[in-house]
């Protein structure tokens, strides 16, 4: 089972976490959220297993590209509502994307765009972004579609028993749940995520 710790930040805490061998490692350039990583953030070396992901809302794809280059990123997560264009525009640019669904109700699941990966989080008002909590997991049972999923919302490391025969899913993903504060994760959790692995 794949899995990536979201909402990295800090310098010597994303070394820590990036020594257990996460398969995806995610920065955040939304400036409203309390994990936003800043303009002008260089993502440190990772380990060569470790994917860094740009995660954004409703920025332009102009800026997606030049931060990936800047940066140093290869996958997107688009948390707004960007359109397929958009995403077929990240993908000719060398780009793996992510598409963040809010699910709610097995409706939700309705999806027509077609990313490289989904990524299912839980659906709270008009909130963009993470919340924290979970959503009623048993509406995957019936995923059919072909392409894999991201499944996010207040994942704790006990759920990994609970979620990882779920059909279509490619890896978990942590972000509030690890954490001791925003962008600060818990490097006891870390290592306890990777001995439930």
């Amino acid at each position: 089972m794949k899995w990536k710790v979201c909402g990295m930040r800090e310098s010597n805490n994303i070394q820590e976490v990036a020594a257990f061998g996460p398969d995806f490692m995610g920065f955040i350039w939304a400036p409203k959220s309390p994990r936003y990583v800043g303009a002008d953030f260089v993502i440190p070396t990772l380990p060569q297993k470790t994917k860094a992901v740009g995660v954004f809302v409703n920025e332009s794809t102009d800026t997606i590209i030049t931060l990936s280059k800047k940066a140093g990123f290869t996958v997107v997560q688009l948390h707004g509502e960007e359109s397929q264009i958009e995403i077929d525009a990240l993908r000719a640019a060398g780009l793996q994307v992510i598409k963040a669904i809010s699910v709610g109700s097995a409706a939700d699941l309705d999806l027509l765009d077609t990313p490289d990966f989904y990524l299912f989080d839980t659906k709270k008002g008009t909130q963009i972004g993470g919340t924290g909590e979970q959503f009623d997991w048993s509406l995957l049972a019936n995923y059919k579609l072909d392409i894999p999923y991201f499944l996010a919302g207040g994942l704790q490391v006990e759920d990994v028993e609970k979620v990882k025969n779920f059909p279509g899913l490619y890896a978990l993903d942590f972000n509030s749940k690890l954490e001791v504060s925003p962008g600060l994760k818990d490097v006891e959790k870390v290592k306890e995520l990777v001995k439930q692995r």
